[in-house]
């Protein structure tokens, strides 16, 4: 079992016991790192795993919190990726399904695309919707290769993204003004190459895209985990050499 997984058990055994009472607020990062002796990136690992479970809220702005009633039968996050495991497969694997689209994608996909992303920047459109959005235009090419496993993979991609209740948003950017601007710049630029038929450039905006979906989070861990290296924060410094 991973270690961000045992940590997890550890916490929630802790909260069923009482001894973090219900809508207390969680003990500090620094803390666990240091009673728990494992890395702050594995603790972060592990919080999410604790949210997934239905043991900890994580309130924007706030931090975490104990939840005010715990769950009587907790979500398992068993077969779930880490957050880490979760970037790098991203950035590993839809760069290369941008690629081949941009030899395939058709115009009808293409007035997709553009209006998916219209549809992401609009001020007045619900921010839940605009992750739809999000996940539509991504789906979409996967589909314009005309390979139904590509597809699989987004959705699944997306499926594990959807588990992490608001640590993408929270964490990469500071408010919905720049997520919509993050939605606007980097869509825009896969479409273009897609546009122009040219697959090393679609790669290379993907890259980008996939990239700051999660790099600004990573790379505030990895200052904080480069001194240590943990065995079990192998993904952190393989993803932080981007």
């Amino acid at each position: 079992m991973p270690r961000y997984r045992l940590v997890a058990e550890e916490i929630a055994a802790e909260i069923r016991a009482g001894e973090l009472a219900p809508g207390s607020k969680m003990p500090p990062d620094k803390e666990l790192v240091e009673r728990l002796q494992v890395s702050r990136a594995t603790v972060r690992e592990a919080m999410i795993a604790l949210e997934l479970m239905g043991y900890v809220v994580t309130r924007f702005g706030a931090g975490a919190y104990v939840a005010d009633t715990l769950p009587d039968r907790p979500v398992e996050p068993k077969g779930l990726p880490g957050f880490f495991e979760l970037v790098e497969a991203r950035y590993r694997i839809e760069p290369e399904i941008a690629a081949i689209a941009a030899e395939t994608v058709g115009a009808e996909d293409l007035a997709v695309l553009r209006r998916k992303v219209d549809l992401m920047i609009d001020p007045a459109r619900p921010f839940a919707e605009s992750e739809r959005d999000d996940r539509d235009f991504h789906v979409t090419i996967a589909r314009s290769t005309g390979n139904s496993v590509f597809v699989s993979i987004v959705e699944d991609f997306w499926r594990a993204r959807l588990r992490f209740p608001e640590w993408t948003r929270a964490n990469n950017r500071q408010n919905e003004e720049d997520i919509r601007r993050f939605y606007r710049d980097e869509h825009m630029a896969v479409i273009e190459a897609l546009e122009a038929r040219d697959p090393a450039a679609a790669r290379r905006a993907m890259q980008v895209h996939c990239r700051n979906s999660g790099q600004p989070m990573l790379e505030r861990w990895r200052r904080l985990e480069e001194a240590q290296a943990a065995p079990d924060d192998r993904v952190v410094t393989r993803i932080s050499t981007w």
